[in-house]
């Protein structure tokens, strides 16, 4: 699988997100950004999975475990 890499303002908006300070909808527009660009990464990462692979009901924290996983077996 292809390596996750996110900038540091993307482990921000991940970490603000997934600690319930923000959503996508009541994000600034620069936190909009990142997270814009999380969901796209996890979107593609997501391609690389079967069809009927289910990540559960948060993108966004789901793509986190992945990342998590990925730094903890490098």
């Amino acid at each position: 699988m292809k390596r996750i890499e996110f900038t540091t303002e993307e482990k921000a908006v991940i970490q603000q997100q997934l600690n319930g300070e923000i959503e996508v909808w009541s994000a600034t527009d620069e936190q909009q950004k990142h997270l814009s660009s999380v969901i796209d990464k996890a979107e593609a990462r997501l391609d690389e999975y079967p069809d009927d692979y289910d990540f559960g009901d948060d993108l966004v924290a789901w793509i986190w475990r992945e990342y998590q996983a990925q730094e903890a077996n490098a």
